[in-house]
C-alpha cells in the first residue's frame, strides 16, 4: 500500500510544474509559467565583450528567473527543457554565426559546488544541446579550480571581475577554431570573459562565442 501511495505521490509531482505547482503535462514548466518568460528578439538578444560575443535567450526575472534557480535547487531535469529552448533559438540565428564546426564547451563548476549540487548544470544543458545539434562536445579541456562567490552575492560593479579571475585552467590541449561556450546565466559578463580569455591566451587566434539560457539585463 506504502508502495503504491509513493508512486502515486511521484506522479503527481512529476506532471507538475516545478514553479508554480500546477499540473503541465510531460513539461517540466506549465504554459502559464512559460507565458510569464520575456524571450529576447533579434534587437535585444546579444552583448559584445572584448573577449566574446554572447547570445540569450531569455530575460533572467519573473518566472523564467524562478525556472533557473529551480535547476541550481536540484530539479536536474530542467536542464534538458532549457536545452531545448536554447537549440530553438540557435536555429533562429544567422547562417555566418551558426555555421561552423563548433566545439561546445559548458562554463564549468569548482569540483565543491557540483559536490554540494550533484551536477554542474551548465554541463547538463550542454550535453543535451550538443545531443540534438550534432555538435562536438567536451568538459575534458578547461577545469575551475577556485572556488568563487555566487555572483547574485556581489554588490560592487567590480567585485564579479575579481571574483572569477584566474578561475579557470586549461588542463587538455585545444585544437578546436571555434568554440561555443554554454551557460545558464549571463550577468556581469565577467564568468564568460575570463574563460574565453583564458583561451585566448594560449589561442589568440580562436574564435569563441557564448550561449546562454538569460541574460540578467534589459541590453539593446
Amino acid at each position: 500500500m506504502l508502495t503504491t501511495l509513493t508512486k502515486f505521490i511521484d506522479l503527481i509531482f512529476e506532471n507538475s510544474c516545478v514553479i508554480c505547482n500546477e499540473s503541465s503535462g510531460q513539461n517540466p514548466i506549465c504554459q502559464s509559467c512559460e507565458n510569464d518568460f520575456t524571450v529576447r528578439n533579434e534587437k535585444n538578444n546579444f552583448k559584445s565583450f572584448e573577449e566574446i560575443n554572447i547570445y540569450s535567450w531569455g530575460l533572467y526575472d519573473g518566472r523564467l528567473r524562478d525556472g533557473i534557480i529551480a535547476l541550481k535547487a536540484g530539479k536536474n531535469k530542467l536542464a534538458s527543457y532549457f536545452a531545448k529552448k536554447l537549440i530553438d533559438f540557435w536555429k533562429t540565428l544567422p547562417e555566418d554565426i551558426r555555421g561552423k564546426n563548433y566545439l561546445v564547451m559548458p562554463i564549468p563548476s569548482h569540483k565543491q559546488r557540483i559536490k554540494e549540487r550533484g551536477y554542474c548544470q551548465s554541463t547538463l544543458i550542454t550535453k543535451y544541446f550538443t545531443e540534438v545539434s550534432l555538435l562536438n562536445f567536451s568538459n575534458s579541456l578547461i577545469v575551475k579550480n577556485k572556488q568563487t562567490k555566487y555572483m547574485n552575492s556581489l554588490n560592487n560593479i567590480n567585485e564579479p571581475r575579481e571574483n572569477i579571475k584566474d578561475a579557470f585552467e586549461i588542463i587538455n590541449p585545444i585544437q578546436a577554431k571555434d568554440i561555443l561556450v554554454i551557460d545558464d546565466i549571463l550577468t556581469s559578463g565577467s564568468t564568460l570573459c575570463e574563460f574565453a580569455k583564458i583561451i585566448h591566451k594560449a589561442h589568440p587566434d580562436t574564435n569563441i562565442l557564448g550561449l546562454t539560457v538569460a541574460a540578467g539585463d534589459r541590453y539593446n
